[in-house]
């Protein structure tokens, strides 16, 4: 007799229809009351929550991740995970969008909207309409609300500077120093000389190098603990570093066509700094400035890392890396390549050997020694500058002097080593660490170049231009002496060749004559120029 299937009571369909989904920020709650009351049932937790006993231990399972969740966060209110629409285009609306903000743009959504609309172009995603809606999570993505989305005055109220602070150190008190920690990146132009005739022009047919270089800076509020820098330069594989292992490098290599930060690789440098976090068992705390590059995936997830993002407008005041120790850095990485020209001079003086440019290899050592010979005491200096740590003493104003003191010392260092150079119109040392700074600031990126640093297929091959070969004056007198040599091992028209010898040996005297004057009188400007 065949088995007939019951009529579901009303109780029993409303329990096979749960199907109500958590926020990630209640699946923060959940796990957090678990571990408040460990005794605590699953059932009692699926009865408050109205949801089924499988999602809240799906839940518990991930603990450790929705632990992780920042409440102030996009991500918080959202019940399911989705993947970005159009990613390659909102790479791109997020490097132009930092750049216009750097430059005092004032963006509204139809702006933001149509940049994207010509992105789309560009990228050909016809499908992509810059809708209200798209435009809209796009600001939620990278916290734009806090912006000068709407023409809000760009600079911070000085006079919430100290409500700002006071924000923050209730944020830190709960962390030891040792696990604060601040980030933030810089443009180096990396071979860069202290020469402002060549930095506006060509020279004696030699220009002003503007390679770039992005580098990150990662160090924690006592200044004993510095991570390895993040390296963005423009190509994958550079020639300088063939047959080398990328993760044998002394840095965090990454690469794009413009060697700027980009989302993709904020994201992949934050996970894993916290997978070392994890390995060492410890929770840290990371100060960041609010650009749209340093915005999470909703796919990212931190278990032992904490983002704390500084207020709009305030890095200047707020930002310890911004209180000195980027400028230190730079101080000591010009000191190192300055100090390299010098040295390649003393050989091209004492043996002949003709000048070489640094190459990205030598680059990536400087930057990490320059990173090496920050100071602690610089560090926690800047930091208490920055006036955000919980019980900062009395001391405060003698720790400014001490870092002013240093800063001062530091240039002072630079610029005995530009005085060696005799420039007619050098750049001064504070001129030469803070260029970079200003150059970038003030260069609006094109279209076509953002493109270029986030299409996947835009990878850039290193191609190096083969110059001419230089002729040493000891190269030329020695094929004079071949062809001496030549003529006189001739046996025919002997009055010829005695015209011929006369005039080759008398180029070989020039020659000589030459080589005795760039020997007795060559200058360390001159030597530079050569390059």
């Amino acid at each position: 007799m065949p088995k007939i299937k019951s009529t579901p009571t009303p109780n029993e369909t409303s329990k096979t229809k749960k199907r109500q989904s958590l926020t990630a920020a209640q699946k923060k709650e959940v796990c957090l009351k678990k571990l408040a009351s460990p005794f605590l049932k699953n059932k009692d937790l699926a009865k408050e929550y109205d949801v089924s006993e499988g999602m809240i231990s799906d839940t518990l399972r991930a603990k450790e991740r929705w632990l992780a969740v920042d409440l102030n966060s996009h991500q918080a209110g959202l019940k399911r995970e989705k993947k970005v629409p159009f990613p390659l285009i909102e790479e791109a609306l997020t490097i132009w969008v930092e750049n216009a903000l750097q430059t005092g743009l004032i963006l509204t959504d139809d702006i933001l909207s149509t940049k994207a609309l010509e992105f789309a172009f560009l990228l050909k995603e016809d499908k992509f309409k810059g809708s209200n809606g798209w435009v809209d999570g796009f600001k939620k993505r990278h916290n734009l609300k806090q912006y000068n989305i709407h023409g809000e005055a760009a600079s911070a109220p000085l006079e919430n500077l100290s409500i700002m602070r006071e924000d923050l150190c209730q944020t830190l008190k709960d962390y030891n120093p040792e696990d604060i920690f601040n980030c933030d990146e810089t443009g180096l132009f990396w071979k860069m000389k202290p020469s402002r005739t060549i930095s506006n022009g060509s020279v004696s047919g030699t220009k002003q190098s503007k390679d770039c270089v992005t580098i990150l800076l990662t160090c924690n509020a006592i200044g004993n603990e510095k991570l390895p820098p993040l390296f963005i330069h423009k190509y994958e594989n550079p020639r300088a570093l063939k047959n080398i292992n990328k993760k044998t490098l002394p840095v965090d290599y990454y690469w794009n066509k413009k060697s700027w930060m980009q989302v993709s690789i904020w994201n992949e440098y934050i996970k894993k700094l916290n997978n070392r976090m994890r390995r060492q068992n410890r929770n840290i705390l990371l100060l960041v400035d609010n650009a749209p590059t340093h915005a999470l995936y909703e796919t990212t997830y931190l278990t032992n890392i904490t983002i704390k993002y500084l207020p709009p407008n305030t890095t200047s005041h707020l930002q310890p890396c911004d209180q000195g120790i980027i400028n230190s850095f730079k101080s000591q990485y010009r000191k190192l390549y300055l100090r390299n020209r010098v040295k390649a001079f003393d050989k091209f003086r004492e043996f002949g050997i003709e000048p070489v440019e640094i190459d990205i290899n030598k680059c990536i050592k400087y930057v990490a020694r320059a990173w090496d010979n920050v100071t602690s005491a610089t560090i926690e200096h800047c930091w208490t500058k920055a006036d955000i740590l919980p019980n900062n003493n009395d001391e405060d104003y003698e720790d400014n002097i001490e870092l002013e003191i240093q800063r001062l010392k530091e240039l002072e260092e630079v610029q005995v080593l530009i005085d060696k150079f005799g420039f007619e119109d050098p750049l001064t040392a504070d001129e030469f660490v803070q260029y970079d700074k200003s150059e970038i600031a003030r260069e609006m990126i094109s279209d076509e170049e953002i493109i270029k640093a986030v299409h996947p297929e835009e990878k850039e091959v290193e191609t190096v231009e083969t110059p001419l070969p230089q002729i040493t004056h000891d190269d030329v007198i020695e094929s004079y002496d071949k062809v001496i040599l030549y003529l006189e091992q001739q046996e025919s028209d002997y009055d010829k060749r005695k015209e011929e010898l006369k005039f080759i040996k008398s180029l070989k005297k020039e020659a000589l004559k030459r080589r005795f004057i760039s020997a007795r009188q060559v200058s360390l400007d001159s030597f530079v120029l050569l390059q």
